[in-house]
């Protein structure tokens, strides 16, 4: 009799924890960004349950860039990595300016955690060599 009580206890217990998140991976999985050694961390990102992706990319360089792509690995689709489009004015961007990015990734459950790999190509200053900086963003679909 004892051990039946003491199992129903631990049934409980677990519902209770259950019913709280404790459980779901994206209950522990705060925002945050790794990488990006040279351009700076990005400012923002969304990952909508739609699929849709925004990325705002920061200059911290200390001349202007050209950026010429932004590219995401954020799907199970043909082929998984998106080049996302910017939606400000024109890809230079001065010391300390942001431009903001989107493309369509997989459609993903609300709440769901997700690590999206980018890579943004740029070109300093009056430079031609081109230079690619990778990063990832990490946080919960909303």
């Amino acid at each position: 009799m004892t051990y039946g009580w003491a199992i129903l206890i631990v049934i409980i217990v677990a519902a209770a924890l259950y019913a709280f998140g404790i459980f779901n991976p994206a209950t522990w999985t705060g925002t945050r960004v790794t990488g990006f050694a040279n351009i700076g961390s990005p400012v923002d990102w969304t990952y909508y349950n739609n699929g849709t992706f925004y990325i705002t990319v920061k200059n911290a360089i200390g001349s202007t860039i050209t950026i010429s792509s932004v590219t995401a690995n954020c799907g199970t689709g043909t082929p998984p990595t998106v080049t996302l489009t910017n939606t400000t004015t024109g890809l230079t961007v001065g010391v300390g300016g942001t431009k903001e990015f989107t493309g369509t990734c997989a459609t993903i459950a609300s709440a769901s955690s997700y690590s999206v790999p980018v890579s943004v190509s740029y070109t300093k200053g009056r430079g031609v060599y081109p230079q690619t900086d990778i990063g990832t963003v990490t946080g919960s679909v909303v």
